[in-house]
Order: C-alpha cells, then structure tokens, then sequence
C-alpha cells in the first residue's frame, strides 16, 4: 500500500528548499553553461548552507538523521530547479557508511556532513561496466592504484574521489585525495556539465584508503541507490515541465480561445500528469524499502525503466504543445528536456534493467 501523503515536517523542509532554490535561480546563466561558456552549479551553495549535506547523517555524527524518503523528496525539487553539484553522491555515501558503523566511517562522515571533506564519485557507471576499473597493485608492502577514470563530474568542487578498483580480482572501493590525481582531458555533458578524465598510475596508496566493507556490496548498493536518487530528480525535472505546460496553455489562445479549451490538448495534458503522477509515486514508494529488501534491486530497476520510458514523453508532449517557442533559448524548457535525457543516459538502459526484472 502506498501512503501518498506527507507528514508536517517533509512538507516544511521542501517548502524551505523550493524557496531558498528559487532566489538565486537564473536562466540566462543556466543558457551560459547549457551553451559551455560558463560553469555553475546552481543550488549546490545553497544545499550546503542549509546543512542538508548532513540530512542522512545520524545525530551522533553532527547530521539530521532523516529517512533516504525524506531524502529523495528533496531531489525532486532540486531536479525541478535544475540544481547541479555532488549532493547525490556525497549523500548516499553517508547513508551507506552509516550502515558500517566504525570509527573510520564514522569520522568521513562528519567531515562530509560539515563540508570539510566534498567526494564525486562514478562509481554507478564503473559497476555496470560502462567506464572503465582501475587495477590495485601491492608491491613491498604498498598499494598502488593503476589505471584512468574517465568522466567524473564535479571534481572541481570535490576535495576526494571514490571511485571502484579492483584488488586481485575483487571490487573494492577506493578514496583518493584529488590532488594526487593527473587530469587527463575535461569533457561537457549537453546540459554544460563538466566531466574530466583522470589518471592514477601507479598511484600510492595507504591500507586505509580503501575501504571495506563486509556488511555489504558497497558498489551494487551505492548503484541502487544513485539510480534511484536520479529517478527521484528526474521527477523534479518533470514536474517543472508539466507546469510550464500547463501555465502556457492557460495563456496562449489560438482562434480567440485559451489553448486549454482544445480537447486535444486537453487530453495530453491529462496524459502527462498521469505519466507524472503514476512514476512520482513508484518511485517515492521505492525509497521508503529497505535496502535490504531482496525485491529493492528490481523495484528500483522497473522505476529506472519507467523513468525513462514515461518522463521523456512528457518533455516531447510538452514540446509539441508549445511548438516553436519551446525550443527557443530564452524560454527554458530546452534546459529541463537535455536534463531529462543525461539522466537517461546514466545508470543503465532499459535493456539493461529488463534484464534484471529477469534474474
């Protein structure tokens, strides 16, 4: 069954971020960075000032010690005020060494909480095979890390990496201070995001820099998770472009009329708040499993899938409502429609996650 209502205190937090999110929203510079010729990452300072970097933290380690419900609900208004910067990554990062309780874990994440420690991460895109895994090495009683990482966003703002190597053939993850690494190239996403490439040979490394993790599979778990935490953003994205939509079409009149006084449109309009409504809710019904829930992974794959499949439709209806003026710079709604499409790109595609529902 799922509860479609939110509590008091999830309706004030989201309410709290939709109003700091809005003030410094700024179209002309999102054009700037969509067109390359600017890098921002709107809402990331404001995430951070807010303290929300803590919000899956327990209280013992200086954070909020929120539910990844609550957490996802807040990805839905920073995907629909098109925010950019690690707060999936450094967030579900916290949620999972919480679940490893040491003095190790628990030390990384007061210094992710408080901001003194910042890591990127793509970890998701190496377990499923589509970048490539650095190899670990161990040579008179050091650990090296040989290898490239390719497309890692936001190094810029981060201070380490985390990112999967392989050590005698096992998965392990590795933390890696940015600093010792050699950028390679920077690539941009169409949205304007940057993406570098990274070298690390023969990288020195200390025992405690990799981390281990026999409570669970750390990288099939982070994968899960950030997958998810795209879905719950991408819903965010999609909720702006229905209202975009629907405020258009109250507005516009073709042949005297408002155009929502067409039948046709009409109709699409109701199609794409059901598409909106039925993948919101799978999704949020998602985050409130456990994960340790043996139905999560295939849970989380189907509402990958369904993303994909229903949201996309929704920015191409949307498209076709507005016709000429939708693709123009000015107007936005290009910006929400390229961020739609990265996040299809990522985490798998539907072949892929069919698989699963198979397995």
């Amino acid at each position: 069954m799922i509860d479609f209502e939110l509590n008091e205190s999830q309706k004030m937090i989201i309410s709290n971020l939709d109003k700091n999110l809005e003030e410094n929203f700024d179209l002309r510079i999102e054009n700037k960075k969509a067109d390359g010729n600017k890098n921002n990452n709107h809402g990331w300072d404001e995430i951070k000032a807010l303290g929300f970097l803590g919000l899956l933290s327990s209280e013992k380690n200086g954070g909020l010690g929120l539910s990844f419900f609550d957490f996802t609900l807040t990805l839905e208004s920073w995907g629909s005020k098109l925010c950019d910067g690690p707060y999936l990554e450094n967030s579900i990062i916290i949620f999972l060494l919480e679940k490893m309780n040491n003095d190790y874990s628990n030390n990384l994440i007061q210094e992710i909480s408080s901001s003194k420690k910042i890591i990127t991460s793509i970890i998701s895109e190496q377990f499923i095979g589509k970048e490539q895994i650095p190899m670990i090495y161990k040579e008179n009683n050091e650990y090296f890390l040989e290898g490239n990482v390719k497309n890692l966003p936001y190094l810029e703002q981060s201070t380490d990496i985390l990112i999967l190597a392989l050590l005698d053939n096992e998965k392990k993850i590795v933390i890696v201070d940015k600093n010792k690494l050699r950028i390679l190239d920077e690539n941009k996403t169409i949205t304007g995001q940057s993406l570098n490439d990274i070298n690390t040979e023969k990288l020195l490394i200390s025992k405690n820099e990799i981390i281990e993790s026999k409570e669970f599979e750390f990288a099939e778990f982070y994968s899960m998770l950030f997958t998810l935490a795209k879905c719950a953003e991408s819903v965010g994205i999609a909720s702006t472009v229905l209202n975009m939509t629907i405020e258009y079409v109250k507005n516009r009149e073709q042949f005297n009329k408002p155009l929502a006084s067409f039948q046709a449109i009409q109709h699409s309009a109701s199609d794409m708040y059901t598409k909106l409504s039925e993948t919101r809710e799978f999704v949020r019904y998602c985050s409130k499993l456990s994960i340790d829930d043996k139905n999560m992974k295939k849970y989380v794959s189907l509402a990958k899938i369904k993303c994909d499949e229903e949201l996309s439709k929704i920015a191409w209806n949307s498209h076709q409502i507005h016709g000429a003026i939708g693709f123009t710079w000015d107007y936005g709604l290009h910006l929400m429609t390229r961020k739609l499409l990265l996040n299809k790109s990522l985490n798998g595609d539907s072949l892929l996650h069919s698989e699963i529902q198979l397995q």
